[in-house]
Parts: structure tokens; sequence; C-alpha cells
């Protein structure tokens, strides 16, 4: 038992204490917390990119209407050329949004042009 105590005692570990007299299961023997950083920018680029994909989508599905379809591929190809410039991740999904909305937009001016010539001339 002597031992026992003898080597406690050179380890520091004596009469149930911790060394420096500090409990590891305390907040003070802990060191501080870091801050965690969420990089949202790669996000928010993800989104512009499905964002324009789905309106993009959306201008082909009511390319039959006159001008809901312009103004939705207006607003989806600006977000996908916006997502393509900030980033070359996702990039993918941002080239299609900008394609399918220029089409999109594209088809609707000519069925626009179908309507006029059809119902003015």
């Amino acid at each position: 038992m002597d031992n026992y105590n003898q080597n406690q005692s050179q380890n520091g570990y004596t009469d149930n204490s911790y060394p420096n007299n500090t409990n590891p299961w305390t907040a003070e023997s802990q060191p501080p917390r870091q801050p965690v950083v969420i990089d949202t920018m790669d996000n928010k680029k993800s989104q512009l990119a499905t964002t324009s994909l789905v309106l993009g989508i959306m201008g082909l599905v009511f390319c039959w209407a006159l001008l809901f379809p312009i103004i939705l591929g207006l607003i989806g190809l600006i977000m996908g050329i916006m997502s393509l410039s900030k980033t070359t991740e996702n990039s993918g999904v941002a080239v299609a949004g900008t394609i399918v909305s220029g089409i999109g937009m594209g088809l609707n001016i000519v069925i626009t042009l179908f309507y006029v010539f059809i119902f003015v001339f």
C-alpha cells in the first residue's frame, strides 16, 4: 500500500485531487471554445442556381401565357448569370437554369408574336 501512495504523490494525484487542483469536468479546466464559422456563401450560390433552374422550368411550362413567362425567364436568367459569376461549383445547375430560362423566354416571345399576328392581322 505504501508503494501505491508513493506513486500517487509522484504523479500529483493525492487524496482524490487532480493535478493543479483543477477538475477536468468543470468549465474552468477546458480550453475556451472557438466560434463556429459556417460558409453560407456556397449555399447561397447553390440556391441562386436552383432558383434559376426552377424559374426557367416554370417559364417553359407557362410559355403559352403572355407576360408571366417573360418575367420568370428574365429573373431566372439574371439569377443564373449571378450564380455563374460567383462560383465554379454547382455550375451545371446554373448553366442549366440559364439555358432553360433563355429558351423559355425565347419560346414565349415567339408564341406572343404568333398571338399578335393571328389576332391583330
